[in-house]
């Protein structure tokens, strides 16, 4: 589908039903609607990659189905930052550690993004491999951007432990979260940190790096 309709973004809304309950309403490009339900399950802790039977796309609808359908799957949001809406509180003891993680070169976090969502004021994420490999994808938001690139990187039959996370946009306590759920071990970012996130990353044991600065915000040792 079209992510463009006369030179702006084709925004549409798409509703996500898990085992036949509505689980999220979301307004975002029509492309990669698949990728974008794997992602989002798995960045919000919803459920694992590996319990996902099938997804079936009806229109505007997307159909997740478990292999347990019976079970009832609700979000597990513990902070909302950066944006709009009903505002949550951070449980910083209930967000994953990264207990290894990946090593990368530094010269392979610093990627082309697609330019053209870029400049319509998009954001974009790509999920890179040690071998220069991306899973790269853009929406209107940042969240729905990781979203859909952790969702391609699964839909490869691959894991976020075996990746690390870039986006265009500015990490927040809401992104150190997503990235945190999914599995990645470094996120490095085309804007400066939030002083939280940096500080959740920490915790978290996550390799953050603002790419512009060349800093290396929390956990150096991944990257060489």
């Amino acid at each position: 589908m079209n992510s463009f309709s006369n030179g702006l973004f084709n925004e549409q809304a798409f509703a996500l039903t898990v085992n036949g309950r509505n689980l999220l309403s979301v307004l975002m490009l029509p492309d990669l609607p698949e990728e974008f339900a794997r992602g989002y399950l798995a960045t919000e802790a919803i459920t694992a990659a590996d319990e996902i039977e099938s997804i079936m796309i009806d229109g505007t609808t997307i159909g997740v189905l478990t292999k347990n359908p019976f079970r009832v799957l609700l979000p597990k949001r513990t902070v909302i930052s950066g944006c709009g809406g009903t505002a949550s509180y951070l449980d910083p003891a209930r967000l994953p550690v990264i207990s290894d993680g990946i090593t990368m070169r530094a010269d392979t976090l610093t990627i082309p993004f697609p330019q053209n969502i870029l400049a319509a004021g998009g954001f974009c994420a790509a999920a890179a491999l040690p071998d220069n490999t991306l899973f790269t994808a853009g929406d209107l938001s940042q969240p729905t951007a990781i979203d859909k690139a952790c969702g391609l990187l699964l839909h490869a039959g691959l894991q976020p432990a075996a990746a690390a996370l870039i986006i265009s946009g500015k990490p927040t306590a809401d992104t150190i979260r997503k990235t945190l759920n999914a599995g990645f071990s470094i996120l490095a970012a085309y804007q400066p940190p939030t002083a939280l996130a940096v500080e959740l990353a920490k915790t978290g044991n996550l390799t953050l790096i603002d790419l512009p600065h060349k800093k290396i915000h929390t956990h150096p040792e991944r990257i060489v």
